[in-house]
């Protein structure tokens, strides 16, 4: 399968401009595995945006992989599955610096996905798209929003879907590869702060995901 995603990234490229760099997110059942499969550059202290921010620049090294105990963001690893969700972000204090209650905290919560709420994985890898040597779950894109819309319209192509999103401004790369997981839908979101400080992110990109599976239909409709 890795050389059809190649030859899709490719196409995504072409169409999309030589600024977008397509990365494929893999979560591990094992950590051992970071060890086993070639090319993975092992990290000991990260962040999932740090990581997407490494294989959207890196030249030398872009494949990233981190075990769960390496990714020092509370809700990323939380998001991920990396962790189970800790109680002090589940029931919300954690949002109380941005919110005026706990009722709010609470419900601030309630808007992100998390895939440690029922299930964990043990590490991560991202990486170009054309240079994961594994097939990824969850395809991941930092886009303008011109760039954006040409992808909303391209899942629109066969069933006329429409995209519904939930943006919290919280944990929001994360939240968006676990809906992609979780819910196998596409998203797009508006990058959080984590993305901006540790992501190099510009301030007209957005965030979209969607799992591998609709990888065809996307070039397709593109």
């Amino acid at each position: 399968m890795l050389p059809e995603i190649r030859s899709r990234t490719t196409e995504i490229v072409k169409r999309l401009g030589p600024t977008v760099v397509p990365i494929g997110v893999k979560l591990l059942s094992s950590a051992r595995e970071l060890n086993e499969i070639p090319g993975v550059r092992t990290l000991t202290s990260t962040m999932p945006c740090h990581m997407a921010m490494m294989a959207r620049h890196e030249q030398s090294e872009p494949i990233i992989g981190a075990p769960s105990q390496a990714t020092k963001c509370l809700w990323g690893a939380a998001c991920l599955g990396l962790i189970k969700t800790p109680k002090r972000l589940s029931e919300g204090d954690l949002n109380l610096m941005v919110v005026k209650d706990e009722e709010a905290a609470r419900k601030l919560h309630e808007g992100m996905c998390m895939l440690g709420d029922d299930r964990k994985y043990a590490g991560v890898i991202f990486a170009p798209l054309d240079h994961i040597p594994v097939t990824p779950d969850v395809i991941i894109m930092y886009l303008n929003p011109a760039q954006t819309l040409r992808l909303i319209i391209a899942f629109a192509y066969h069933q006329g879907e429409a995209i519904n999103c939930t943006i919290t401004g919280q944990a929001s790369l994360c939240s968006a590869i676990a809906r992609a997981v979780k819910d196998g839908s596409v998203t797009f979101d508006i990058p959080c702060m984590g993305d901006r400080v540790y992501g190099m992110v510009n301030e007209n990109e957005l965030i979209m995901a969607f799992p591998i599976n609709r990888l065809d239909e996307l070039v397709q409709g593109l």
